[in-house]
């Protein structure tokens, strides 16, 4: 950490035991060895402390996601917002001018074409509204194609 070699701790123990004295230098030593020990457990105790106040801090953010969920779910109604919906769009549909009729509603009042076998020649093609509607009711087919591997 410091990057001490065992000359430098060599000669810090040789001033230590000229300037001590060799007498009180294992008292220095456990004092010393105290001091640091009650650092240690002031450390610990401050990063403890600090830990605890950021998980509480946590913990109350927690409660405040889990109070605001439970606050939408008791909020939550399917029936009434369904019945909202439902108004929007009617409001929405009526505020449109209708321009054309829908392909659906055309197809229902169109005729059914009459059958070939059925007819009695007098008429061979159908009439040309009808065609029109069945055109108009019927999305435009796109043709069939197969992919062919060479």
């Amino acid at each position: 950490m410091f990057d001490i070699g065992w000359t430098e701790l060599m000669v810090i123990a040789c001033v230590a035991i000229i300037v001590v004295g060799p007498k009180d230098l294992p008292r220095m030593l456990r004092t010393l060895g105290q001091t640091l020990g009650k650092m240690r457990r002031m450390s610990r105790e401050f990063q403890s402390t600090f830990n605890d106040a950021l998980r509480e801090a946590e913990q109350q953010a927690d409660i405040a996601d889990m109070k605001k969920q439970v606050e939408d779910a008791a909020n939550f109604n399917p029936l009434g917002d369904l019945k909202k919906s439902i108004e929007e769009d009617a409001a929405q549909k009526a505020s449109r001018p209708m321009t054309t009729k829908p392909a659906s509603a055309s197809a229902e009042k169109a005729p059914e074409k009459p059958d070939p076998a059925e007819t009695d020649g007098s008429s061979a093609e159908a009439p040309p509204a009808v065609a029109q509607a069945e055109t108009a009711s019927s999305p435009a087919k796109k043709p069939v194609t197969e992919d062919v591997k060479a």
